[in-house]
């Protein structure tokens, strides 16, 4: 419940017995200090928002901050599911929950629909995650394994766990499983940037976990709905709906000043020329 100052004052009074130091000497401190930088999540917490939490960031840096998680369906490329969980949760502990509501949000709007099999990056790949996905939830998983300095030892889990491990390892390195993970490094990680980058996600000046969902959710919603305006129209935003409106007309244009120039049928025709010529071009968008 400290702040940082305040903080800094109890460390400087454990190593050097010293009470009541300068600012000065408090930046020496601070800026002499190497491991003693880091702060746990168990020993602080956000006065102003409590549900953040002290994490890494892509670019190194350490900040307060939520975790995004998207399910996409490879095929529409539509965003099933768009969770945030805390900012400490690792990704072997959220991707059940995404996967479980992904479930919910097919039941609910396409009951047809299902899911069927699971694509992720390494950093989903866990003996636990695997067992619970093929055994209890009935899912093909292509998860590859990351790189591993030991070797794995069996005689102290169950022959399903180890069955499910062997089965996405076949998966992941045949060639089914390598053309999904194509899609899923080109398509899932376009939606993040979509929502995070050019949605400015990224950031966020909310407060607290449920707040923070209802923002990022509106921003997937809008991705969907672009995603459905570029199957209808062939654009997905009005910027780009406008330029397409634009080239229809110039098309339209260079195709009458064909039409009318001097020599084509439709300038020698004496019935045409007496006639008013009117275009009505309608264009949505």
């Amino acid at each position: 419940g400290d702040d940082w100052q305040a903080y800094l004052r109890k460390l400087y009074f454990e190593e050097t017995g010293k009470d009541n130091p300068s600012d000065e000497e408090l930046r020496r401190f601070d800026k002499g200090r190497k491991s003693k930088k880091k702060v746990s999540n168990d020993e602080w917490e956000s006065a102003t928002d409590p549900d953040s939490r002290i994490g890494k960031m892509k670019d190194g840096r350490f900040h307060l901050k939520y975790k995004a998680e998207n399910a996409v369906d490879l095929e529409t490329q539509v965003i099933v599911s768009a969770e945030v969980y805390y900012g400490n949760r690792g990704d072997t502990h959220t991707i059940e929950d995404t996967v479980n509501s992904a479930k919910t949000h097919l039941r609910e709007t396409c009951p047809e629909k299902e899911v069927q099999e699971v694509v992720a990056d390494k950093g989903y790949h866990s003996e636990h995650v695997l067992d619970v996905l093929q055994n209890e939830s009935d899912l093909r998983t292509y998860i590859p394994e990351p790189d591993r300095k030991y070797q794995r030892t069996w005689t102290d889990k169950s022959p399903q766990r180890e069955a499910a491990y062997r089965r996405n390892r076949r998966r992941t390195k045949g060639n089914r499983g390598r053309r999904l993970q194509r899609h899923r490094s080109e398509r899932v990680e376009r939606t993040f940037a979509h929502l995070c980058d050019t949605g400015g996600s990224r950031r966020t000046w909310l407060r607290g976990l449920e707040k923070v969902q209802k923002r990022y959710m509106s921003a997937a919603m809008a991705y969907n709905l672009g995603q459905i305006m570029r199957k209808l129209v062939g654009a997905g935003k009005p910027r780009y709906a406008a330029v397409l409106a634009e080239r229809a007309l110039s098309r339209l244009c260079a195709v009458w000043e064909v039409l009318t120039r001097p020599g084509s049928l439709l300038a020698d025709s004496p019935r045409q020329q007496n006639q008013n010529l009117a275009i009505h071009a309608s264009l949505s968008a």
